[in-house]
Order: C-alpha cells, then sequence, then structure tokens
C-alpha cells in the first residue's frame, strides 16, 4: 500500500497481449488454469484489512508442506507491503527450504517462489536488476498458463516501470492488471491497479479525473472495511491533491490515512504518509513543522530495510534545517553519506543532492557545494541510463514475444490448414458440398443482412446525435454531456464550467453574403473548435449560430483561455465568400459551478445571462459571474466549488 504495495500484490509487464488470450480461453484443448493459491488469497484477503492480522495467518504452523510454502509466500508479501526488506527475505528463504522438502513441487511452485523474491528485493535492490528478473519471469510463466500468476506480474510492472519514469508503459500495464484482477475476481489486485491509475493519471495528459479511479477502487472495496486499503487510497489522494497544489484537501487526505493507519497499528504506513506530510508542509513554508514530523517517525527508519524513505527522511531534514539556520545540518549530511552504500532511485538521489549543496552553500563551503552539484549530474546521468537500459530490454522482451507468438500462431495455422484439408476429403468421400454451399450461403446472406440492419441502426443513432453540417454533437449530444459531467463533477467536488458561445451579426452574414457563406462561418467555426479545445471538453451546436461548450475540470482562468484560443483561431480564418480573414467575431457568457446551483439547467441560464450582457457590451468578449460562489457579482472571473472532505 503506502510502501507501494508490495511487487507481490502487484507484478511486472512484457507482452501484455499474451496474458489478454489466455483469459479469452488460450489456445484448444489447453488444460484449465489452476485456481488461485488459497492460503495466499486468504492472507491477501485479510492484508486489505490489517497486515497485522494477515502477518498472524501466515505464521500459523501447519503439517502439511504445501500449505507451510504458500503461507511463508504470504508472510513475504504482508512483510514486503510493510517494508520489512531483511523479515521478507527471510520468508522467502524459508520458502524455499520448504519447496525443497516437498515431494510434490513443480515448475508453478518455483515461479510463483520467484515472484515474491522480487518482490522482497523490491525495497533494496536495483530496479534495473528486478526488471531483468521480472522479463525472465514472464518468459518462463507464459508457457505454463497460469493466469493467476501473470496478472501479479502485470500488476506489479506498473511500480517498476513507474519508478523507472516509463509513465506510459506503467499506465498500459496499470490497465491489464485492473482488467486481469476484475475477470478473475481478485480485488488485492484490481484496487492496486485503480490507486495505481489514479496516481499515473495525474502525470500523464487525456486521462479521467484523478479522483475517478480512487473512486472506483472504492466501489471494488464495497461493504468491506479495508481499513489499510482505504488509508493507501487517502494517501495516494492526498499525493494527487499535493501535485495540484491544493495543499488543504492534500493535508486533510494524508490525516485521514494517518488516522487509520494508527487505529490498526500499522507504523510502516505512519511513517510514510508522515514524510510525505512533513514534505507538505516544507513546501507551505513551516519548515519547523516539517522538522517536526520527520524527526517523530525517524526512529522507525532503517536505512538497511528502506533505503528510498532514509534518502527521504534525510532529504527534508536538511532542507528544513537550512532554512531554520540551525545548527546539526552537516551532522545530517554525514549521515546521508552512508546511504551511498544503497540502491536509491535517481531521482531521490538527486534531490538529496541538492539538499547538500543548499546546505553547504548557506554554511558558505562553496566548494562542497559545487561537488555535490557535480553528484547532482551524475545522478541525473545514471538515471538517464538506467531509463535507456529498461527500455532497451522492454524492446527486446516484446521482440522476442512477438516472435514466439508468430510462430505458434503459424503452427495453429498449419493444423487448421490440415484440418480443413482432411474435412474436406471426408466432404468429397460423403458427396455433401451442395449442402455445405448451400448452407455457407444461406449463412452469409443472414450475416450480411445482420451487418446491413446493424450498420444502418448504428447510422441512424449518430444521425441522432450529431449536427449534420458540421458533424459537431448536436443540442441532445451536448446537453446529455454535459448533465454526466455535472453530475460527476458535483460528487467529486470538482470544478465545471459551462458556456454559451454566439458568432456575432451571424443574421447579417446570412443575408448579405447568403445561406451558403453562412454555412461555411459555422463549418470553419468547428473546425476551429475542434483544434483548440482541450480533450476532455466538449463543444455542440445548441442552436442556430449559438454553441454551447462544456469544460469539466475548468474554471474561470481556463474558461478565458479558451475563449482567447477559440477567438484567435476564427479571426485567423479566410473564409470564401467574405472579404476578408477576421470579419467573423463571437461573444461568449459562462458561468461556473458553485455550491448554489442545483442543476445544469440553471448553470446554462447563467450563462445566457452572461452572454447577453457580452452581447449587449459591444459583442466580441467574454462575460462570467465574478467573486465567490453564490455572491452574485458580475465580471470575468468565477470560482469553482471545493472538494469536499468526504469526497
Amino acid at each position: 500500500m503506502l510502501a507501494m504495495p508490495s511487487l507481490l500484490d502487484s507484478c511486472r509487464w512484457l507482452c501484455l497481449g499474451g496474458l489478454a488470450a489466455l483469459l479469452a480461453g488460450g489456445a484448444a484443448g489447453a488444460a484449465p488454469a489452476a485456481p488461485y493459491p488459497e492460503e495466499l488469497l486468504a492472507i491477501h484477503e485479510l492484508e486489505l484489512e490489517d497486515p497485522r492480522a494477515a502477518l498472524a495467518r501466515g505464521r500459523e504452523v501447519v503439517d502439511d508442506p504445501e500449505r507451510a510454502f504458500w503461507r511463508a509466500l504470504g508472510r513475504a508479501s504482508v512483510n514486503t507491503l510493510l517494508e520489512h526488506s531483511s523479515a521478507a527475505q527471510r520468508d522467502v528463504d524459508s520458502a524455499r527450504a520448504t519447496l525443497a522438502r516437498l515431494p510434490a513441487a513443480t515448475p508453478r511452485h518455483h515461479l510463483w517462489l520467484e515472484a515474491y523474491a522480487i518482490g522482497a528485493a523490491y525495497r533494496t535492490a536495483d530496479v534495473g536488476a528486478l526488471l531483468q528478473r521480472n522479463v525472465e519471469l514472464r518468459r518462463a510463466a507464459l508457457p505454463l498458463r497460469d493466469v493467476h500468476l501473470l496478472c501479479e506480474v502485470s500488476a506489479a510492472d506498473m511500480f517498476l516501470l513507474r519508478d523507472t519514469n516509463a509513465l506510459d508503459e506503467a499506465w498500459i500495464a496499470a490497465e491489464e492488471a485492473e482488467r486481469c484482477g476484475r475477470e478473475l475476481a481478485l480485488p488485492h489486485l484490481e484496487t492496486a491497479a485503480l490507486i495505481g491509475l489514479g496516481g499515473l493519471a495525474g502525470d500523464l495528459g487525456g486521462k479521467a479525473p484523478t479522483e475517478s479511479y480512487f473512486e472506483r477502487a472504492l466501489a471494488v472495496l464495497g461493504p468491506r472495511s479495508a481499513r489499510f486499503q482505504r488509508a493507501w487510497i487517502e494517501w495516494e489522494l492526498g499525493n494527487a491533491f499535493r501535485r495540484q497544489n491544493r495543499a488543504e484537501a492534500a493535508a486533510r487526505y494524508f490525516e485521514a490515512a494517518l488516522a487509520r493507519s494508527r487505529e490498526i497499528g500499522d507504523t510502516s504506513s505512519e511513517t510514510i504518509v508522515t514524510l510525505d506530510l512533513a514534505g507538505l508542509q516544507l513546501a507551505q513554508g513551516d519548515a519547523a513543522r516539517a522538522l517536526s514530523l520527520v524527526r517523530e517517525v525517524m526512529p522507525n527508519l532503517e536505512a538497511a530495510e528502506s533505503p528510498v524513505r532514509m534518502a527521504t527522511a534525510l532529504r527534508l531534514t536538511i532542507e528544513a534545517l537550512t532554512r531554520l539556520r540551525r545548527p546539526g545540518v552537516l551532522a545530517e549530511i554525514e549521515r546521508a553519506r552512508a546511504l551511498d552504500a544503497y540502491p536509491v532511485p535517481a531521482h531521490e538521489r538527486t534531490a538529496l543532492a541538492r539538499a547538500v549543496a543548499a546546505a553547504y552553500a548557506a554554511q558558505g563551503m562553496h566548494a562542497q557545494a559545487y561537488a555535490e552539484l557535480l553528484r547532482v549530474t551524475q545522478s541525473i546521468d545514471q538515471g538517464q541510463q538506467s531509463m535507456r537500459d529498461a527500455q532497451v530490454l522492454r524492446l527486446q522482451a516484446r521482440y522476442e514475444i512477438a516472435r514466439r507468438e508468430a510462430e505458434v500462431a503459424d503452427l495453429r495455422h498449419r493444423a487448421e490448414a490440415a484440418r480443413l484439408e482432411l474435412a474436406a476429403r471426408d466432404a468429397q468421400q460423403r458427396a455433401l458440398w451442395a449442402a455445405l454451399v448451400v448452407l455457407a450461403g444461406v449463412a452469409g446472406l443472414a450475416l450480411w443482412a445482420v451487418l446491413r440492419v446493424l450498420r444502418r441502426r448504428r447510422h441512424l443513432a449518430e444521425l441522432a446525435m450529431r449536427d449534420e453540417l458540421t458533424g459537431m454533437p448536436n443540442r441532445r449530444a451536448v446537453l446529455a454531456f454535459g448533465q454526466e459531467q455535472f453530475r460527476l463533477c458535483r460528487r467529486l467536488g470538482l470544478p465545471l464550467s459551462v458556456a454559451l458561445v454566439d458568432l456575432d451579426h451571424f443574421k447579417t452574414v446570412n443575408d448579405r453574403y447568403g445561406h451558403a457563406v453562412g454555412d461555411r462561418v459555422l463549418t470553419t467555426f468547428a473546425a476551429c473548435a475542434r483544434g483548440v479545445l482541450r480533450g476532455q471538453d466538449r463543444i455542440g451546436r445548441y442552436g442556430g449560430d449559438e454553441w454551447l461548450l462544456v469544460m469539466p475540470g475548468a474554471g474561470p482562468a481556463q474558461i478565458e483561455q479558451a475563449f482567447e484560443r477559440l477567438r484567435n483561431a476564427l479571426a485567423a480564418q479566410a473564409i470564401d465568400g467574405l472579404p476578408e480573414p477576421g470579419r467573423v467575431t463571437l461573444s461568449m457568457g459562462a458561468a461556473g459551478l458553485v455550491q448554489e446551483v442545483d442543476s445544469l439547467d440553471a448553470l446554462i441560464e447563467e450563462a445566457d445571462r452572461q452572454l447577453y450582457r457580452a452581447k449587449a457590451e459591444g459583442r466580441n468578449t467574454l462575460r462570467q459571474p465574478a467573486g465567490g460562489p453564490g455572491t452574485g457579482a458580475e465580471g470575468d472571473v468565477s470560482a469553482p466549488l471545493p472538494l469536499p472532505a468526504s469526497a
């Protein structure tokens, strides 16, 4: 969870299409997939609520070596989750010793052991080396068709790839883990993947709102108490809001995660959340509070157990002492030197080196500060090289798996061809060709008729939701989108803005230059809107030359930017039939979601009033309410509704 859920509760990437094929049924005649190990599943279910209870289950002594093996792996999972790296390694060693005494040991046992061994080394080994082991694990696991293990492998790839900053690949791995976790009914994997998607959505453009993924994870948990998993979700929400510079919301979710962690006695998660809260306080300028928070949890940290957390703690301590101009900063720098012997990710090592350089400079030790800046450069170079190496590894693995799948597909095609040849010969001997031709003709005719009906229905459905002239959404479609976004933004407490756009003097254009020119003005505006609006925005023809724009997640500033982009794009167009470019302008009235607004219709009414103001005040301008929610003041700025604490 807060320790970035165990690689054992989530593993690896590589040829995600291979796992999709296995879940879809695989090759004809393949043996049914082995079930998820019961002992592991029971421990993972307990992990959602309280890792200590899961650890207690794993420590129960059993006489059956098979069950003892899976329980040892379960203990390794929990200890990895809690960042108790040495304990996790001992559990892996115990599982390996038990496996050596297991008479019925199979390759499947050894592959699961390797997955959990990689997980146990997650915080203490080089990520690039773990990625290499990951690749080999998937290669070995694919022929066994163990979809449960492959799902764990896909989920862990999300975290390994995110650590190497391969965010697009991490997103693909997370989507695959969410899908297979859902199809295999594994909530610990499904929720881990959804939380990972929520964390990645803020760093990748064109995705759904970050909060929606966490909401889906909560829906998967359903009525379960799942205090540990819910604390993880709150922690990730805090990080999401921190990246959005929404400090109050971030602190609120961090405090909620802390409360749940303390409730179940989870000191590891408490330490991790406290460090992030300290970082937030430092960013807000409260260095004294940040220093106090770090010192509260410093006794819980050991460099050998989690060097990255120790690096974070020392970096925050050095930055806080430097800002407060307190003594002791040089002693903390010496403690940081000891981390050189441990595998710390390049981005965290770089941040620590920058903090040390700033501390030296504040002490007047400029030569030492310069040396640290050189270390920063080296760390960045090493990180970039590591990313390049990881990319080469992924490409090699993709090529090898694709080649293997091509070979398998060729064998299948040959087998299918041989089968068809035998069937043809048999058909000739029985003189059934005529019947087969008739049946094929009837089937083809029926299929053609069905496809024709479906194509016509799809065409009619598109016509019902598209404006025939411009190809843009019509009034019905854009209102449906607006209703959906209004409900979502109201529930999640997100900003939402709507605007009515009117093309100035459009009737005069029709009267003076003809309706054909007027149609070209409309299609030109539609093309401009498609080119300059954000991916999540939707604009549709509301009636005549009036358009409705719906912008989820947008406030007054974004509305102003959209208006300027639309106006400039339209002014730059040379419209056939008009004397010169720039003759067509537009007016816009906008309104933002505030507490008092209870329906989309009310928002549109306010936008219509603002459009009337824009037209009355000279056109070619934007008008929207000003002031805080519910003030009723008129102007160019509106304030979005903040996310409530219950979101």
